[in-house]
């Protein structure tokens, strides 16, 4: 018996919109955000899906972010060593690192490719 095993589209896949690949540093008041993720969300959501990509040490990679204008919303959380009861149980307590002024999104209009596409936050 002969097997014959054909290999297509092996590797990443293109996708069927037009997309762009963004990289930078993501920052608040000149710190890197230690981690943490991004959603680039389409103004018509129609036309392309919405993507994400991590944070990691304040850098973040996204592959196949739609062209055109979008809003990103930002989540980063951090534990502040302290401890909290909740339903009777202790767990950590977290706090969103993300200011408020930021947190409906920030809107971007994405052209093409650019390794810095950064997000500086301020706290104040």
């Amino acid at each position: 018996m002969i097997i014959v095993m054909v290999a297509l589209g092996c590797g990443p896949s293109k996708p069927n919109y037009p997309a762009a690949r963004l990289e930078g540093n993501v920052t608040l008041d000149g710190k890197p955000i230690a981690q943490g993720t991004l959603q680039f969300v389409p103004q018509d959501t129609t036309q392309a899906p919405v993507t994400s990509a991590a944070i990691v040490d304040g850098r973040y990679v996204a592959e196949a972010v739609p062209r055109g204008k979008l809003r990103v919303l930002l989540s980063a959380t951090k534990e502040t060593g302290k401890m909290i009861k909740e339903y009777s149980s202790p767990r950590p307590e977290v706090v969103n690192l993300i200011p408020e002024k930021y947190r409906a999104g920030i809107p971007i209009e994405v052209t093409g490719d650019n390794p810095n596409q950064d997000f500086p936050m301020k706290s104040r």
